[in-house]
């Protein structure tokens, strides 16, 4: 397993794998996906990155981040809703 992976990377990863529909699916065809058990993802992404107290609230404070790079942003009035914008190199 890949520790080096980004997050959007790893979002991107869980979002093509079928078994994880029931935790993160696409909601539109333009880039739009919805964490449907953030705190769930959140663990995954702990789990993949060895950070045990990965939670939500840590998740989303690193997604901010990509906002400034214009590579995900988040979807206005729409709880744990988030948009692909651009993939970086």
């Amino acid at each position: 397993m890949d520790s080096a992976i980004t997050l959007w990377q790893f979002l991107l990863q869980l979002l093509q794998e079928p078994q994880n529909k029931n935790i993160i699916c696409w909601t539109s065809n333009d880039g739009e996906f919805k964490l449907l058990q953030a705190e769930e993802v959140a663990r995954l992404w702990g789990i993949r990155k060895n950070k045990p107290s990965m939670n939500y609230d840590k998740l989303s404070r690193a997604l901010r981040y990509y906002y400034v790079k214009n590579i995900i942003k988040k979807v206005n009035g729409k709880k744990f809703v988030y948009k692909f914008v651009s993939y970086p190199e």
